[in-house]
């Protein structure tokens, strides 16, 4: 996926993601043994045509294996995030997106999208 089809056709789309992801991520704030985990980690999310989460992968850590879990599950668990629309399909059967994640102090989950 291109940045210009990422600016129009995908764009209401990856901000839903986004929202969907943070949302849950803040709600669900990770935490070990009582303990709040904080930090920042990348990750690819692949998306299917469905909506469906079919892949993540970490490709920076945290440093913290429990943190770099539990944000591949949110985003996971985020989704399904709706089928993609007729314009979507023609230009793309599943989107990769590369997602930074960062777990503030103020236990809330922040992302920065771009696609790959």
């Amino acid at each position: 996926v291109s940045p210009a089809a990422r600016e129009g056709v995908h764009a209401i789309y990856y901000d839903t993601l986004r929202r969907r992801i943070e949302d849950l991520g803040t709600r669900n704030f990770p935490e070990a043994n009582g303990q709040k985990l904080y930090g920042e980690l990348t990750m690819i999310v692949t998306v299917n045509y469905d909506g469906r989460v079919i892949a993540t992968e970490i490709v920076e850590t945290s440093g913290i294996t429990a943190l770099d879990r539990r944000a591949q599950t949110i985003a996971r668990n985020a989704g399904p995030f709706g089928k993609f629309s007729d314009a979507m399909r023609k230009r793309a059967d599943q989107i990769v997106v590369v997602s930074r994640f960062k777990f503030t102090r103020d236990e809330v989950l922040e992302t920065k999208l771009t696609n790959r």
